[in-house]
């Protein structure tokens, strides 16, 4: 191990991969469809969303650019924006919520990821290997070999998770378009035929059970756009890479803003494909004849396609799923170790290998919570950690938005040396951060009314008052510590005054 030094390596390209791949998910190929399930009345104003949510996210990038350009750069991301424009404090507990929440996801992708190899090996004709995939057994082996495949990846260097990154980011872009072709390509009818030859029921029939056949602008708003929103959750890991990025301040903020152009072009485009080619009421309808393996957007285009290409699709998707623990693991390690360099928790974890340059001990402590995460959602069927992810993220943006209203109070040095267009225009400062804070809480009040009839510990809002405590404790424990007698006062002052004028790059 090494005195923690990381290696800037990464190019604007590897920056928006990032960003790209932990937004573009396997997501895409069923949010966009399954929101006719969970929200009841969306119709067909789901392209509409799509780019609404790619409108509230361009708000993030405001904030991003403006904290970019006053040196706010470094790997831990968001906890450095927030950590030096409001409060260590805040930003540790916030950021700690969302570090949780990716473990839970960790330990999901790895869970999932053998049973979507499963029905591609199913689908190419081996029935044997998707039945070992799909069983107890297999999805634990195959699951911790993916988990430590990709920390091995992370340990062996940021340039090879860059390359890797960009190479998903491809696949991923290709398998969009080639649905979003087939989609455009293929009229109601033309389903509607190969849909009654594969399922012997028209889409008449289908359509006469679907629950709802109304769209509703409240559903669509009220719930369903929250919902939605989940897809842009991912941009935050390009931030992630600030500690590693060749002229991070330049390149994060083009990246950011180039990774979400690209992504709400994709998103729109993708569900508006599918919705031209598929009535929104059959989507409905497959879901209450409890046809659900049929209701995600490969599911129902694979009726107009080749047979081969229908089973290289699911192959894809299964490779989609995983490549997603790319930009996870780089979040959760990169928070470890910007709270270690902050001295939030012990030294150690921001050491980094003397050869690689990596934050070894950090990307451990993410496998590890993985796989434990794993094992739980082979037991339990659910993680943790996982419903509080969304939740968290949005805790994060409303901190960020009020750093936006605080930065020329908690660190007016920071705030004075601001090159970006926004430096001098207070007025518009402060509506961007008043936004994205409203917006935050709208979100958080759909995802918690929408969780109420979930187990009491399921839901959202109380994992995340338990996972926030867990924060408050450690952070208090460091507070404690700068307390503790025979410590310099001038060192419990110098760690202080770090947080308000010395950004991290």
């Amino acid at each position: 191990m090494h005195e923690n030094q990381l290696n800037r390596v990464l190019g604007i390209m590897a920056v928006i991969a990032f960003g790209v791949t932990n937004e573009i998910a396997a997501g895409l190929f069923f949010i966009s469809t399954q929101i006719q399930q969970s929200s009841p009345g969306v119709g067909s104003l789901v392209p509409l969303l799509m780019i609404i949510g790619g409108m509230i996210t361009f708000a993030t990038v405001v904030v991003y650019r403006f904290f970019f350009a006053a040196g706010l750069v470094g790997a831990g991301g968001e906890y450095v924006i927030i950590s030096r424009a409001l409060s260590p404090g805040v930003a540790f507990v916030a950021t700690f919520l969302a570090w949780f929440g990716f473990t839970g996801a960790l330990g999901t992708l790895a869970y999932t990821a053998p049973h979507f190899l499963a029905t591609a090996a199913t689908s190419f004709g081996d029935a044997s290997l998707g039945k070992f995939l799909s069983s107890t057994g297999g999805i634990l082996i195959v699951g911790l070999i993916i988990l430590w495949g990709f920390w091995l990846i992370h340990v062996r260097g940021v340039r090879l998770a860059g390359l890797l990154a960009i190479i998903a980011m491809g696949l991923v872009l290709l398998v969009a378009l080639v649905m979003i072709v087939y989609g455009f390509s293929t009229s109601p009818a033309t389903f509607d035929f190969a849909l009654a030859h594969h399922l012997h029921k028209s889409a008449e029939s289908i359509m006469a059970v679907a629950p709802v056949k109304r769209t509703s602008l409240g559903v669509a708003f009220g719930s369903a756009l929250p919902v939605l929103f989940f897809g842009y959750l991912g941009l935050s890991t390009a931030t992630q890479t600030g500690g590693e990025a060749r002229n991070a301040k330049h390149s994060l903020a083009r990246g950011v803003l180039i990774a979400v152009s690209l992504v709400t072009v994709i998103y729109t485009l993708f569900a508006a494909a599918i919705y031209h080619a598929v009535p929104w009421q059959v989507i409905a309808g497959l879901a209450k004849l409890k046809m659900s393996a049929y209701t995600t957007s490969s599911g129902l285009l694979q009726f107009v396609m080749p047979q081969w290409l229908a089973s290289l699709i699911n192959l894809l998707v299964a490779l989609i799923v995983m490549k997603t623990l790319l930009p996870i693991f780089l979040a959760q390690s990169r928070w470890v170790y910007a709270w270690s360099e902050d001295g939030l928790i012990p030294p150690f974890f921001a050491r980094t290998h003397a050869k690689f340059k990596t934050p070894v001990l950090a990307l451990t402590l993410s496998a590890l919570f993985g796989s434990i995460s794993l094992v739980e959602s082979i037991q339990l069927g659910y993680v943790f950690g996982v419903n509080v992810r969304v939740l968290s993220v949005m805790i994060v943006f409303f901190f960020m938005g009020l750093g936006m209203l605080m930065f020329p109070k908690h660190a007016p040095e920071l705030y004075a040396a601001n090159q970006s267009s926004l430096a001098t225009n207070r007025l518009l400062q402060v509506t961007v951060g008043v936004f994205l804070m409203l917006v935050s809480v709208w979100f958080s009040v759909s995802i918690t009314l929408s969780s109420l009839k979930s187990p009491f510990f399921l839901q959202p809002v109380v994992q995340t008052v338990i996972v926030a405590l867990i924060g408050v404790l450690i952070y208090w424990r460091y507070l404690t510590t700068l307390k503790r007698p025979g410590l310099d006062p001038a060192v419990i002052s110098a760690s202080r005054e770090r947080f308000k004028h010395a950004p991290l790059q």
